[in-house]
């Protein structure tokens, strides 16, 4: 099967645990948005897919990636802090690289939906910004882990989390995996580094 995209390596992760899974093939992205889904990749193993972006730019660029690859992904303008869903009616939800865009009061609402929208035994994949964060290198927060900052002209927050921070949003959940990496980027113009918390859990 020829992929229409190459999706960060904790994407595939999760899409194997999904497979391995007996559940319904119907997965959720939160923070969905973007010129290289990850959805198109569930979609290309059969997947139902949903998505929702509060970005209208973001799903801009979503439409015109299903535009140029000739394929359907249901997308829609939405907040992960409000879902649309219906409760225990998804199979699979994953937010990645997305959920650190929101206060951290923000993230306590948005991971209360992400867990009622989950069928029991569904599979939910997160992560969570961790420290050191070179993007961030040099602001003061606003907030205790909350840090303001600037992308392609858009402004908002970014929340940094402890390594065991995010433990409370999964106590109704098993864990399945959970990581810390760091990566390091070397682009043409600059070079940064982050770190992220995996987790990759199964709602009891």
């Amino acid at each position: 099967m020829k992929s229409t995209i190459i999706a960060p390596a904790p994407l595939y992760t999760f899409l194997s645990y999904c497979n391995d899974s007996p559940m319904d093939k119907e997965v959720l992205d939160c923070g969905a948005g973007g010129s290289s889904p990850p959805l198109a990749l569930f979609l290309e193993y059969g997947y139902r897919t949903h998505g929702i972006d509060i970005s209208e730019r973001q799903l801009e660029k979503t439409r015109q990636f299903c535009i140029d690859h000739g394929i359907e992904l249901d997308m829609a303008k939405g907040d992960m802090r409000d879902l649309m869903f219906e409760s225990e009616s998804m199979s699979f939800v994953y937010s990645y690289a997305s959920i650190c865009h929101m206060t951290k009061s923000g993230v306590d609402i948005a991971m209360q939906e992400i867990a009622r929208v989950l069928k029991q035994g569904g599979l939910c994949f997160i992560s969570f910004c961790a420290a050191p964060d070179r993007y961030l290198s040099g602001t003061e927060p606003e907030e205790p882990g909350e840090y303001p900052y600037e992308e392609d002209g858009e402004t908002g927050v970014h929340s940094i989390f402890g390594d065991t921070e995010p433990d409370r949003y999964f106590q109704a959940f098993t864990y399945l995996q959970k990581e810390k990496r760091q990566i390091e980027h070397f682009g043409e113009q600059r070079e940064h580094g982050w770190a992220e918390l995996l987790y990759f859990a199964k709602k009891r």
